[in-house]
């Protein structure tokens, strides 16, 4: 028996999960035919080996600190030349966090001037092939001379590195799409691959839109992390709440209003939440449960008012230092727990509150009503970290015209829309609904084995 090897960088803990814990792994190395090399940071080689060994896979350690300085150059001028109002916010953003106003005109005027026309975008792809290729990654290509190699974000800088490379050597490249914001939010793709695997119909039309990949080289196979949303839960409401010391009876509203690293404004909502069934706005019988985003840094003891009607849970303890100058350099990665805790959180809530975030999808799977917040809730958020400079992200706006989410503006809006939502949680099912097609699609829990049979069939 012929063995085919597939190679794959994985370099933050986000692809981990999409890759390691749904069916895609599973069902490559089923039929013990296809060997996974799967190059890591070596900082986190010990624990995928404890936590993911398999016969057929091996862990290629190698550190990759950045691109050439040409090549961050270059992926500075493609990000500007994506025509979407999400890199227009970002180069708001930008000026708010960093300053410099000269910057903030050049970038807006190329991108208006510049972004409408396919030439721009062929343009930054031809002064590609003059970034030099990692030595690392191209000894690593010549060492196990991949059928295959999968690049799980087309987008992310580390995984940019590997496609350069693997093109630029003629390997078959077969790329991928992390998550619904990449084609819209993160400039325009520097390198193609050969093929690329979207997850519905509406990130196919975005990819022939902006990325000029013929239809024929693009395909629709589902979301695979989504698939474990459509089995069975591993525990009882009761056994939830009991695991977070919560009241069976008490109906539960998932809390998770943060963006970025600032918690100012999480902190009022949160106390004035817990305020509102203390005198009465809220019914008693509901209880308070915070969600923190796995980056977030936690609220500082004695912030939140005391409560019985508040629990806090804060996913993911496994943290590792990555040496990457364009990525986060701490990375941190999901275990089994962490997902059961986010899919009970969601499955058991009665109502679902975030800013802006994929909290707004999951829980339209389930049917939970949500609410988007939209204004600071505290003076002290820093301009950057105001929720009012992302209103207009590309990505966002079909669920936002889906009528699936509630946008609240004050606190006033937010009290009574959970109140609303506790006593009728059927309003705007038909949105939740249409979010769960548009943004989903699939909804046989098979994505990961649709994913690993299209992988399979361009292998043998």
């Amino acid at each position: 028996m012929k063995i085919k090897t597939i190679l794959l960088p994985i370099y933050n803990g986000i692809r981990a999960k999409n890759f390691f814990y749904t069916d895609i792994y599973k069902e490559l190395l089923r039929e013990g035919d296809i060997r996974i090399v799967i190059v890591i940071p070596p900082s986190k080689k010990e624990f995928y080996e404890k936590e993911f060994a398999e016969p057929n896979v091996i862990f290629e350690p190698l550190e990759i600190i950045s691109e050439p300085r040409f090549g961050r150059i270059l992926a500075g001028f493609a990000f500007s030349l994506l025509n979407t109002d999400s890199v227009r916010l970002k180069h708001k953003w930008w000026y708010l966090k960093y300053g410099g106003r000269v910057k903030y005109f050049l970038r807006e005027a190329m991108n208006r001037i510049f972004s409408p026309f396919k030439f721009s975008r062929r343009f930054v792809r031809w002064f590609d092939r003059f970034v030099s290729l990692d030595p690392g990654v191209v000894g690593i290509l010549k060492k196990y001379n991949p059928d295959i190699v999968l690049v799980p974000d087309i987008v992310f800088p580390p995984d940019r590195v590997f496609l350069r490379a693997a093109k630029r050597t003629k390997f078959f490249v077969v790329g991928m799409i992390r998550a619904w914001d990449n084609l819209t939010s993160k400039g325009v793709i520097l390198v193609l691959p050969d093929k690329l695997a979207v997850h519905t119909n509406m990130l196919k039309r975005q990819a022939i839109k902006y990325t000029d990949m013929k239809e024929e080289n693009i395909d629709v196979t589902g979301i695979p992390h989504y698939d474990i949303f459509f089995k069975e839960r591993n525990m009882t409401r009761e056994e939830f709440c009991m695991s977070l010391a919560i009241p069976p009876e008490r109906r539960i509203v998932l809390c998770a209003p943060f963006l970025y690293g600032d918690t100012t404004s999480a902190v009022v909502i949160i106390n004035e939440l817990t305020r509102a069934i203390k005198d009465g706005r809220l019914p008693r019988d509901v209880q308070i449960l915070v969600r923190y985003r796995p980056g977030t840094p936690p609220i500082k003891d004695g912030l939140l008012e005391p409560s019985e009607n508040l629990s806090v849970t804060r996913p993911c303890s496994e943290f590792f230092e990555v040496k990457n100058t364009q990525a986060p350099t701490k990375d941190w990665e999901f275990t089994t727990d962490d997902i059961n805790l986010l899919l009970n959180t969601l499955y058991y809530s009665d109502v679902t509150i975030n800013s802006m975030s994929t909290l707004s999808i999951d829980a339209a799977i389930y049917d939970k009503p949500i609410i988007n917040v939209r204004f600071d809730a505290s003076p002290n958020v820093p301009p950057d970290e105001s929720v009012t400079i992302f209103l207009k992200h590309t990505h966002y706006k079909s669920v936002e015209d889906s009528g699936g989410v509630r946008r609240v503006w004050n606190m006033k809006e937010l009290i009574d829309s959970v109140k609303e939502y506790l006593d009728h949680p059927e309003h705007d099912r038909e949105g939740r609904a249409r979010i769960l097609c548009e943004q989903i699609e699939f909804t046989d829990g098979l994505s990961g084995k649709r994913t690993a049979q299209y992988l399979r069939k361009l292998l043998f």
